[in-house]
């Protein structure tokens, strides 16, 4: 799924009640959130399983959306942080959860229809696009869309003028609320503005959302209507962009029209009990048990974000559950002072920052490992009896500590996402280490060729990828994550290591001395990361 889309600094004032032309009113507290329908539906879709990736523009004071579109899954390489001027919007919520919203487009007008051109360049026939009206090029982009056979999916908010040269025959798909409905056919029943808009698409899909009431669709000659949930509403911002995520999301995996749309509701609904936008979007598993409940049914009070600044929802020393607590209150388990969130994302949980700390040496022993066997066996290093026994032996203990590190490090870290690709990586290592092991008791094992070296070359890249992803370890939490500059010079180190493995040069004997080296330097560097990452974490809890 591709978005082509805006990308919003949410500004938040909640009031008692909605201003009046003329009137001043006092807000009750005000907040900064990462936002932008663009931006929201890429992540509510990205939370809901789908594969998505974001073409957006903003300025230096909205690199915090990327990091949140990260958080949620988006690929982000699309996205120019570098704009004099981020968009933003000013939204006033009441007490009653309604909303009132001005946006200021700002960089989000200087997306260039040779932007989007790049952008869908590598995308393949038959995937979904997905445009918003809050940025520039809106028809370059439908066009450039249409003309590669991809599936155009609109979501026309704001409704306005520029809607007017709308080609609808280019659309694969159409989403509006009642109020974007009346403003493009002049009808104010929404099931005749869906009549209306379904003719001038009869070969497409239509969806009307109602709010509170569900939505209504329709797919050529087939209608379709879902009533929603019913929810204690604490903030409907973000809550139609949640149903275009999740109701795509379901699309894009193949699922009927009626399930999507109950999706979708789903989606919408659970967003409206938390505020926010981006931050109260809710994951794959809620929606999938909200989805299954009967129309109109009541949704249970979602559980509160483990966010940075708020109440945590379980101590940040021993785990304990503390829904009944408040800030300044003593934990009933441990004493220890309820302050506001120093850590988020799954390092929330204390268990797994422990188990963090604890890969974190373990594989600082891999690497020491490694380095004894893998350095003496480069020095075919015979000085006393039995020398190469113990080389040989720490090498094959350090392929086995070295992935169950690695995979103990993934399972821990606080990116909620990045998790799963780390221990496939961990995993693939061992994998390979099995392997390389069966092949060195077939054939011999010094002879760095043929499949032993293909297997080198592999567990190679497996521990380069590991280290090029160290730096988001930390990511959605409090913690400083590992500098730039360090990242940057661990990646070149990681493809100088692969390259000069790749060679094969053997002209030394035994194995390629240099190669061995840069390999060595990038385990034994990773480990160094991972470990002052930890004492990071340690020195964030010890000050709190």
């Amino acid at each position: 799924m591709h978005v082509v889309g805006s990308m919003m600094i949410d500004r938040v004032v909640r009031v008692a009640a909605l201003a009046r032309a003329g009137e001043t009113v006092s807000a009750i507290s005000t907040a900064t959130y990462a936002g932008g329908k663009g931006a929201n539906q890429a992540a509510a879709a990205a939370k809901c399983g789908a594969h998505v990736r974001m073409l957006g523009r903003t300025g230096a004071d909205g690199r915090f959306i990327v990091d949140a579109l990260k958080n949620a899954g988006v690929r982000t390489r699309g996205i120019a942080t570098h704009d004099d001027f981020s968009g933003a919007a000013t939204v006033m919520v009441a007490e009653n959860g309604e909303n009132a919203i001005i946006i200021a487009p700002e960089s989000n007008t200087r997306i260039t229809a040779l932007d989007i051109e790049r952008f869908l360049a590598t995308a393949k026939q038959g995937e979904i696009v997905l445009f918003q009206n809050e940025c520039s090029c809106l028809h370059e982009g439908i066009a450039c869309a249409a003309a590669r056979a991809l599936r155009v999916w609109l979501n026309a908010a704001p409704a306005d003028a520029n809607l007017g040269a709308l080609r609808f025959e280019k659309l694969a798909g159409l989403v509006v609320n009642e109020t974007e409905a009346q403003a493009m056919t002049g009808e104010r029943d929404p099931a005749r503005a869906l009549e209306l808009l379904a003719a001038r698409m009869p070969g497409g899909t239509v969806i009307v959302t109602l709010g509170a009431q569900g939505a209504i669709a329709a797919v050529g000659n087939a209608r379709y209507a879902h009533r929603g949930f019913v929810v204690d509403a604490v903030d409907t911002v973000g809550c139609g962009d949640a149903f275009v995520g999740a109701f795509l999301a379901a699309i894009a995996e193949g699922i009927d029209m009626p399930a999507a749309l109950a999706r979708a509701n789903a989606a919408g609904a659970l967003a409206a009990m938390r505020v926010g936008a981006i931050p109260s979007l809710a994951s794959r598993a809620e929606i999938d048990v909200a989805a299954a409940m009967p129309e109109g049914a009541r949704l249970n009070a979602r559980a509160p974000i483990a966010a940075i600044g708020g109440k945590p929802a379980n101590c940040e020393r021993c785990n304990y559950d503390l829904e009944a607590s408040r800030l300044g209150d003593a934990c009933p388990e441990c004493g220890r002072v309820v302050a506001p969130a120093i850590f988020g994302g799954r390092w929330i949980a204390a268990r797994v920052r422990r188990r963090f700390r604890n890969a974190a040496w373990l594989m600082a022993v891999g690497a020491a490992l490694l380095a004894l066997g893998l350095g003496g066996l480069a020095a075919n290093m015979r000085f006393w009896p039995g020398t190469l026994t113990v080389i040989m032996n720490a090498f094959f203990v350090s392929q086995i500590v070295l992935p169950i590190a690695m995979f103990l490090i993934a399972w821990s870290c606080a990116n909620d996402r990045l998790w799963k690709l780390l221990a496939a990586v961990a995993c693939v290592r061992m994998v390979l280490y099995i392997f390389t092991v069966g092949v060195a008791l077939g054939f011999g094992y010094l002879l760095p060729t043929g499949v032993v070296a293909i297997a080198y070359i592999a567990m190679l890249a497996c521990d380069g990828v590991f280290a090029v992803w160290i730096e988001r370890l930390a990511r959605g939490s409090a913690v400083a994550p590992q500098p730039r500059a360090r990242a940057i010079a661990l990646t070149v180190v990681a493809a100088l290591a692969l390259l000069l493995w790749m060679r094969e040069d053997t002209r030394f004997g035994g194995l390629p001395r240099i190669a061995s080296a840069c390999w060595v330097l990038l385990v034994a560097w990773s480990a160094v990361e991972v470990v002052l990452l930890a004492r990071r974490m340690r020195a964030t809890e010890r000050a709190a």
